[in-house]
């Protein structure tokens, strides 16, 4: 087949791996409803500056991340490139996209390249597993290729080693996966939107279907109504109670790295362009444990 080129309306609605977790509903970086309006044709994901330096860095390292991976494998191979494959006999278009295809004889294996600005970034809750968006991409690749070896997943970080993650080939979960995208498809086809939701990328999609003021006027319910002047109340009086605790939570820090409360950290100090340095909260602290420390 034509390989296909991301931005080109064959690629938009065709299911690839990238889309496999919106489909599923497990991306961080998009929603069902944004996903599906983009396949539809009916909003452009818009390619910013900042993002194209991104596709373009990560591009670059996967030069890098080919190499490193060829070290951790001796005796096997990568392709120069990325590899793009499909199954004509599935009823629904789809394709699968390597980076890299690793070979050793008659073997082969997938070889993919993600970057992050650390493991925390890139989603290891410290149970050394990759996140499950990546893992149900790669799941797919496996479908698709007929490769059902274990695949590696090489993650660059901006600070600190690469590393390696090993995904297993499930056979039942590639099945759910091959079903979610068949109903996908369907709805496509049939015009059958998701739900909204409370997502970003929800609200982003919602507002380029509807970019047009034509000077109307449009009755809502009350219970819309008294929700979203409510809580608008509630996120400015949340807004500035958060920005008095980072504040003295940043006092306390001094130039430390890392904020701990009996052992556990609360929130770590990283550096930003220019000399500035933000805070992140440890949000996947479970609060019953501090909680725990404070009746105690």
């Amino acid at each position: 087949m034509t390989k296909l080129e991301p931005g080109s309306p064959e690629w938009t609605r065709t299911i690839t791996a990238s889309k496999i977790p919106g489909i599923l509903g497990i991306s961080r970086w998009t929603s069902q409803y944004a996903l599906w309006h983009q396949m539809a044709g009916n909003v452009v994901e818009h390619v910013s500056e900042a993002k194209q330096e991104n596709y373009d860095y990560g591009h670059a390292v996967e030069l890098a991340a080919a190499e490193f991976w060829k070290y951790r494998n001796p005796g096997w191979r990568v392709s120069r490139g990325e590899v793009q494959f499909t199954r004509d006999e599935l009823p629904f278009p789809n394709a699968a996209t390597i980076d890299r295809r690793g070979s050793r004889g008659r073997a082969r294996r997938i070889v993919e390249v993600k970057t992050a600005r650390s493991l925390e970034e890139w989603g290891d809750d410290g149970s050394g597993n990759a996140p499950a968006d990546y893992v149900a991409q790669v799941i797919w690749q496996q479908f698709i290729t007929g490769w059902h070896v274990p695949a590696d997943i090489v993650l660059w970080p901006q600070y600190g080693m690469p590393r390696i993650y090993t995904i297993e080939y499930d056979s039942r979960i590639a099945d759910v996966v091959v079903e979610k995208a068949h109903a996908w498809h369907r709805s496509l086809v049939d015009g059958i939107e998701p739900d909204l939701d409370d997502t970003v990328a929800t609200y982003e999609t919602v507002k380029q279907l509807h970019p047009d003021i034509d000077g109307s006027t449009v009755e809502i319910d009350a219970d819309l109504a008294l929700q979203y002047l409510g809580w608008n109340q509630e996120l400015k009086q949340a807004t500035k109670t958060m920005t008095g605790l980072k504040s003295r939570l940043l006092d306390a820090m001094g130039d430390a790295q890392y904020a701990t409360c009996n052992g556990e950290k609360i929130a770590d100090r990283r550096p930003t362009r220019g000399d500035s340095v933000a805070l992140y909260a440890n949000t996947k602290l479970d609060l019953a444990t501090l909680k725990g420390v404070q009746a105690a």
